[in-house]
């Protein structure tokens, strides 16, 4: 592999991903090893992005089967089972392909004097100390021979058990995603670790303006992840404003908060990467507090954002093909100008018939106020047609049991155009008239049934919305309305290209957003990032494909799961 040294600015925009292609992984479905998810790295200098990175890791699984070691002491023996899985990371540039690929493997563990290390392994930091850097070791210690063999699996008495099997593998699948974070910054930061973005918090006193503290540390809060320049300098201004106001550092209690002001405004300016300023405050800082840890952190940073780093020339290669049917390939392939999909979720028992009985409502008010025969009505009867149809499918007609009086006419008559359309398409000639069929089942449909018929059951069916809503998502009845109200307001929209769904739309992506934010302050999972960037291909009133409006039925779907 060429030099691939890549400096980029703090912090680190990545999509962290892991996959496999080897079929040990999913062999055995009881082992349950999860090696192809979306992934999160808890590194203050990385900007978990999901949406559309400018830079992809994916962690490649690769298997090596664990290994059984009876191990004599004495007249006592010690059982290790050692795993050996590693991964290759693989960094991915969106636009151009694979320009770097690193082998990550934990060292081989003494056989000798083995030691644990299954316990205490979880790190935010990707730093994992001796004995956790080892492959993961699971020991017991002072077994008789009988007690020892019975570690042995009985098909193949020279590995070990499956049970002991998946505890270490499925620790050193964890080990090895820690080391990512760690890895990216040697990469992209080659001359080490800023200081922790650590902010003290100062409380109100009567000598101190708790409502100025307040306001910076919310500017800090959400301004540092990613950086929001403005934010982080009206927080450094209202410190160096506080930091001003203290004269008498004779006082404990003055000199105490003038340390933590002061080592704020340092954390500010490290963020920013702006070191004009620092060397006179940490120096003072210094004066006062000999060993602070943050001014020299600072004055350590500085010399080393000074020194120019080499850039060497990168070289970028297409994915494997080894990835065509993985998920990073469908990431990948996302683009910023349409409705992207997610990976598909089956409708859940209600759902299905939950989205049908919603749109369909919604079609029977318009199309009594559209013209018959005209273009758009023609389409709404062909939708209604499409959904009685579902309406016979089992996987959607789950319905609450409550509404098995409400809905008999409809079933029924759902029931009826369905068979009437299958009967119809069991003798029609597609050979010569496949591009007519859809007019042909419209007129024999509509030669059957009034129109009437069709939008006969508008009272029953928004009573059987509600209720299903009531019943299945009893804590969030509000928000789950918007979200079948904003999914049916875009299929209509879609199809008619009727403004008459505009505000719906508005009101629901505003409702709906809001709630995600206040419930979900941190939004890692990429249906997040996905719902936000199809909300901003929809305000921008686009031309959705069929596609595009199933994909975003999908994502709702998803997103309705977490509420």
């Amino acid at each position: 592999m060429p030099p691939t040294l890549f400096v980029k600015e703090n912090p680190l925009d990545v999509a962290f991903m892991t996959t496999s292609t080897d079929h040990e992984f999913f062999a055995d479905q009881t082992m349950d090893y999860r090696v192809a998810d979306m992934g999160i790295l808890y590194n203050d200098y990385i900007y978990n992005d999901l949406g559309f990175p400018k830079l992809v890791a994916l962690l490649e699984y690769k298997y090596q089967p664990a290994t059984l070691h009876l191990i004599k002491k004495e007249l006592k023996y010690q059982v290790a089972v050692v795993s050996h899985l590693y991964a290759n990371l693989i960094l991915i540039d969106p636009e151009k392909g694979v320009f770097d690929v690193q082998e990550i493997r934990l060292g081989d563990c003494d056989l000798v004097n083995p030691v644990a290390n299954t316990k205490g392994y979880n790190s935010n930091l990707g730093n994992l100390d001796y004995p956790n850097n080892l492959n993961t070791t699971l020991l017991m210690t002072d077994l008789s021979e009988f007690e020892a063999n019975q570690y042995r699996d009985q098909k193949d008495p020279s590995l070990p058990r499956k049970t002991d099997v998946k505890e270490v593998d499925l620790i050193q699948v964890v080990k090895l995603s820690l080391k990512v974070g760690n890895i990216l910054h040697t990469k992209f930061h080659p001359y080490g670790k800023y200081i922790s973005r650590s902010f003290n918090y100062l409380k109100e006193d009567k000598d101190f303006n708790g409502e100025n503290f307040n306001k910076a540390s919310q500017l800090i809060n959400t301004g540092i992840d990613p950086i929001n320049e403005s934010k982080v300098r009206q927080a450094l201004e209202i410190w160096k404003t506080e930091a001003k106001s203290i004269t008498n550092l004779e006082d404990k209690k003055n000199k105490k908060y003038y340390i933590a002001i002061q080592e704020n405004i340092l954390q500010c300016y490290n963020i920013l990467r702006d070191f004009t300023e620092t060397d006179e405050i940490a120096n003072q800082l210094k004066a006062i507090d000999p060993k602070n840890q943050i001014a020299e952190a600072l004055i350590s940073n500085k010399k080393k954002d000074e020194i120019q780093v080499e850039k060497k020339e990168i070289f970028y290669t297409p994915l494997p093909a080894r990835f065509a049917q993985t998920d990073v390939t469908r990431f990948l392939k996302k683009k910023k100008d349409i409705i992207n999909g997610l990976n598909h979720i089956q409708p859940d028992k209600y759902d299905g018939k939950l989205t049908d009985m919603s749109i369909y409502k919604a079609a029977s008010l318009q199309i009594k106020e559209t013209a018959a025969g005209s273009e758009i009505f023609n389409i709404l009867v062909d939708l209604m047609i499409d959904i009685a149809g579902y309406e016979k499918n089992s996987s959607n007609y789950s319905q609450r049991k409550e509404l098995t009086d409400v809905l008999k006419n409809y079933n029924a008559f759902c029931l009826k155009v369905a068979d009437e359309t299958k009967k119809f398409k069991a003798t029609y000639d597609f050979k010569n008239g496949r591009l007519s069929y859809r007019t042909k089942l419209r007129e024999h449909i509509l030669n059957l049934n009034k129109i009437a018929n069709f939008t006969a059951f508008d009272d029953a069916l928004a009573t059987s919305v509600a209720t299903t809503i009531e019943k299945t998502k009893p804590e969030n009845i509000t928000i789950a309305k918007d979200f079948i109200a904003l999914n049916t307001a875009i299929t209509l929209k879609q199809l008619t290209n009727s403004t008459q769904y505009d505000s719906t739309i508005a009101t629901t992506i505003t409702n709906i957003t809001a709630f995600l934010d206040a419930k979900f302050p941190i939004q890692n999972r990429e249906v997040f990032f996905e719902f936000k960037n199809a909300c901003r291909v929809i305000k921008e009133n686009k031309k959705l494909s069929t596609l595009e409006v199933a994909d975003f039925g999908n994502t709702l779907r998803l997103l309705y799961l977490y509420c």
